[in-house]
């Protein structure tokens, strides 16, 4: 079943979504964690995806407090990336009750610990792949590596993860609508499903993702259109 899932970025503590992974462009919005948590469940979505922006930039967890909160507010589902850099950072989580861990910068910077992570917690991994230029972004996009996404979706697809989460990083938070071309090229290569992000702003950009269900999309994760109110949540789930 494609998935509409929306996503709520923290940084120190606060709901917030940058613009193309610079954090020196942030929007804030007023409701904590929680509440945007509570919000989203209330409205049908059966998973949330929440990024720590802090532990992303800083390589450690950080949002600890916030993440607690939103486990304890809701029932759906919840991904989780950004600052997962240890197996023990990632027991931590699974045992907060945080169904899926995203790895993103830890693929390229340290793959054996990733796939070591990949391999004791089958299923539960989703790979975050942040595309630049063709290339993986990583540090929370500050840097882009030398690593292409074929090469990375090649070697991600004989392992157990349970999807991977590709965002266009020139579009994300951009309102732009979603690389649909791009999207589907990694599809084909892949032998997991791929979650869209970055760029969505319209009904419109969700139905033509969910006709690519077909092809491996089976989901999208929504951000500044619902905070901005371009997308009303009352239609998505």
């Amino acid at each position: 079943m494609f998935n509409v899932i929306p996503a709520i970025d923290i940084l120190d503590g606060n709901v917030v979504r940058l613009s193309q992974g610079d954090y020196n462009r942030v929007d804030h919005y007023h409701e904590t964690p929680s509440e945007w948590a509570k919000k989203f469940a209330a409205h049908g979505a059966q998973r949330l995806h929440i990024v720590d922006l802090n532990g992303a930039k800083d390589k450690q967890l950080t949002n600890l407090d916030a993440i607690k909160s939103i486990r304890q507010s809701v029932s759906c589902e919840i991904e989780l990336g950004g600052g997962i850099r240890s197996l023990e950072s990632a027991q931590l989580l699974i045992d907060l009750g945080i169904n899926y861990l995203v790895l993103g910068s830890l693929l390229t910077e340290d793959t054996p610990l990733a796939m070591q992570i990949i391999e004791t917690f089958p299923g539960q991994i989703i790979a975050g792949l942040d595309i630049k230029n063709g290339n993986l972004a990583i540090e929370g996009w500050r840097s882009e590596s030398n690593t292409p996404i074929t090469t990375m979706i090649d070697a991600l697809n004989d392992r157990p993860i349970s999807a991977i989460i590709s965002t266009d990083v020139e579009r994300d938070g951009m309102l732009t609508g979603p690389n649909i071309e791009q999207l589907l090229c990694l599809a084909a290569d892949s032998t997991h499903p791929i979650i869209a992000s970055g760029g969505v702003h319209s009904i419109d950009d969700i139905l033509a993702l969910k006709n690519c269900e077909s092809k491996g999309i089976s989901g999208v994760i929504v951000g500044k259109a619902i905070l901005s109110g371009t997308l009303d949540i009352s239609t998505l789930f």
